[in-house]
């Protein structure tokens, strides 16, 4: 299961994007071949699983969101690129975990229908992919109905343009969200009408 840590410490890492990234709009939108953008170590993520959890969601609400850029963690299957974003509160409306563990996948499921909360300090999101209909965001103009896929490697120009913008914070809403994460660090999740079963990988 992801460990949330309120009381955990973290030391911000400043971005330092290159110079020039490579440019694609194969998606529809301009987006920003970060593949080979160097991806500073987060020591203070500390280390996580080796295989990825999965989390979806009808609806995903990101508060005062900051992208710090590409990342390296810790896992234990070795270092890993991720994407990093901070945020104040994150709400998920129809929540579906997945976590590997062992030989089967353990879900964590919310009500159908409840939205479910994480709140506190230092959220932090180690994301290897994030999949989902940008419905809302506060302070850029986009188009109406964006479909956004982001990983390590690839990364909307408007979303790569906040880089080092600390005093940025996005208002993020999201339609069917699909997340991949290495690991999350700080706040504190609730689920209402929490279920939880494994299956067999």
């Amino acid at each position: 299961m992801p460990h949330a840590s309120p009381t955990a410490s973290h030391r911000a890492i400043a971005p330092s994007p290159p110079s020039g990234p490579k440019e694609s709009t194969r998606s529809g939108a301009p987006t920003c071949d970060t593949s080979d953008l160097k991806a500073p170590e987060d020591t203070s993520a500390g280390r996580f699983a080796a295989e990825s959890w999965n989390m979806k969601g009808s609806h995903l609400e990101l508060r005062d969101l900051v992208f710090g850029g590409v990342v390296t963690v810790d896992t234990a299957a070795g270092p890993k690129r991720v994407l990093k974003f901070s945020a104040s509160a994150v709400t998920i409306r129809d929540l579906k975990m997945a976590v590997p563990v062992g030989p089967q996948t353990q879900h964590i499921d919310g009500a159908p229908g409840s939205t479910s909360t994480l709140h506190g300090d230092h959220i932090t999101m180690y994301v290897e992919s994030l999949t989902g209909t940008l419905s809302g965001v506060e302070g850029i103009p986009l188009p109406p109905a964006l479909r956004l896929h982001l990983t390590p490697d690839t990364v909307p120009e408007w979303l790569y343009d906040t880089l080092g913008k600390l005093d940025l914070k996005l208002q993020l809403d999201l339609g069917d969200a699909d997340i991949d994460q290495a690991g999350q660090t700080g706040g504190e999740l609730v689920i209402p009408g929490i279920h939880g079963y494994g299956t067999p990988r």
